[in-house]
């Protein structure tokens, strides 16, 4: 009996420290990027003609260029047939330092693609190692995996993020972040930090399918609450990219 005693004690402590624990932001060592949607512009089409099957020759030689720099990081094709059509993360860059290189892509200079780009703050390390062994050797190996792309917005009950219902629900948003980076669940994840988009984040997501992408978002705090929706997107891109 008192072996029980103990170990339901020891139990107990072991929860209340990990309360406590999460009374506080976990630590998510995050870096500034540049992040791209490549989105269909007024002379798209999807028609394959000589003429577009320059411009998408041009628009890989431009990728591999702009990779051998250092200052593209990750990027690949969106899945589907949607609006978006692909993805650029920049790092060590500003937002005009990243257009002005994209800018030099046959397809966006035709109008068959345009670029917006948005402030991320992601964990640390995107692209670093296999940037530095692509740049020694460009036949290095690279895996196009299809990933999930969380493109988060407010949902219909956001509230005030300072109210104490607020701080509590970005606090457990904060640690969700934290569990689903350690399980992998997540490759990256982390807010838009500027204005001008009804964008409020992003979840890069490592699921076998759309639906258990769809699964371990709404585990999050503040989807569950409906503070924030997220919409699921297919994207292919290089899976030595990630921490």
């Amino acid at each position: 009996m008192k072996f029980v005693w103990l170990l339901m004690f020891a139990m107990f402590v072991e929860t209340l420290g990990f309360q406590n624990q999460e009374s506080k932001p976990p630590e998510i060592d995050f870096d500034q990027y540049q992040f791209g949607m490549l989105k269909r512009g007024p002379n798209y089409t999807s028609e394959k003609t000589a003429e577009t099957e320059k411009i998408q020759a041009g628009h890989m030689a431009n990728i591999e260029k702009m990779a051998k720099t250092g200052k593209l990081v990750a990027a690949g094709p969106m899945g589907g047939d949607g609006p978006v059509r692909g993805i650029f993360i920049f790092h060590g860059t500003t937002i005009d330092e990243a257009k002005k290189m994209a800018d030099e892509d046959p397809a966006i200079q035709s109008g068959r693609l345009v670029l917006e780009v948005l402030p991320w703050m992601a964990p640390r390390g995107i692209g670093k190692a296999f940037g530095e062994a692509y740049r020694k050797d460009p036949s290095t190996k690279m895996t196009m995996t299809m990933y999930y792309l969380g493109l988060v917005t407010s949902g219909p009950k956001v509230g005030d993020r300072n109210s104490p219902e607020g701080k509590r629900l970005f606090l457990e948003h904060l640690w969700d972040l934290r569990r689903q980076l350690d399980a992998k669940n997540y490759a990256s994840a982390g807010p838009i930090t500027g204005g001008g988009t009804p964008l409020r984040g992003l979840f890069v997501i490592a699921a076998k399918s759309a639906d258990d992408a769809k699964t371990i978002v709404s585990a999050n705090p503040m989807v569950k609450a409906e503070w924030a929706s997220v919409e699921i997107l297919p994207w292919y891109v290089a899976k030595e990219v990630w921490p």
